[in-house]
């Protein structure tokens, strides 16, 4: 186990700006485990997944500014996900660039769909500052909680107690997401698309 901590030493932090440069919120809870660990500094991880989404949110509303809608109709995933981007978008205009950010899988299409909006790069610059460092917070939380718990139950029940609890933790929240979350979004989105027909 000391070559995982002396390589989550040498790269975690990086690693960490890099995935919440494109998404993070895994990579940021995986760091605030190792942080309660006290193989990471608190704040240092904080800091550093509130810069990456910071970063990726200016790179990709640049990317919609010049070529927005080309950009996501050439990327299935983001011309899947744009729709109800657009959506939130039109419902929520400036509010929902916090919305966007704790709705797993919309964030960069949102940011591209901001890019081709009339919002003014000014006010995405100002509005994002606030939204990644809020962000970083509360999801580094959860993480420490989560890397807390999962000490106690690694010290109770070892390495494969740990790993039950994990994959029945991921279970049980991709279930939650496509019952409660993805089916009320997408129910949002067909009822906005039969009005507009």
């Amino acid at each position: 186990m000391e070559w995982v901590q002396h390589l989550v030493e040498q790269y975690g932090y990086w690693a960490v700006l890099f995935w919440t440069f494109i998404e993070g919120e895994s990579a940021l809870i995986i760091a605030a485990a190792f942080a309660a660990a006290g193989i990471l500094n608190t704040w240092v991880v904080i800091a550093v997944a509130a810069c990456g989404a910071f970063l990726g949110h200016l790179f990709f509303f640049w990317l919609g500014r010049w070529r927005g809608e080309r950009i996501i109709n050439a990327i299935p995933s983001l011309k899947r996900h744009a729709p109800k981007a657009n959506m939130i978008l039109d419902k929520y205009a400036h509010w929902s660039i916090f919305i966007f950010q704790y709705l797993y899988g919309t964030r960069l299409a949102a940011a591209i769909l901001f890019g081709t909006s009339s919002i003014s790069f000014k006010r995405f610059f100002l509005l994002q500052i606030i939204n990644c460092i809020t962000w970083a917070c509360v999801i580094y939380s959860a993480g420490h909680f989560l890397g807390l718990a999962a000490m106690q139950v690694l010290h109770q029940f070892g390495i494969w107690g740990l790993l039950f609890v994990l994959i029945l933790l991921a279970t049980i929240g991709g279930w939650l997401y496509w019952r409660y979350g993805h089916r009320h979004l997408k129910a949002q989105f067909n009822e906005s698309a039969d009005k507009s027909s």
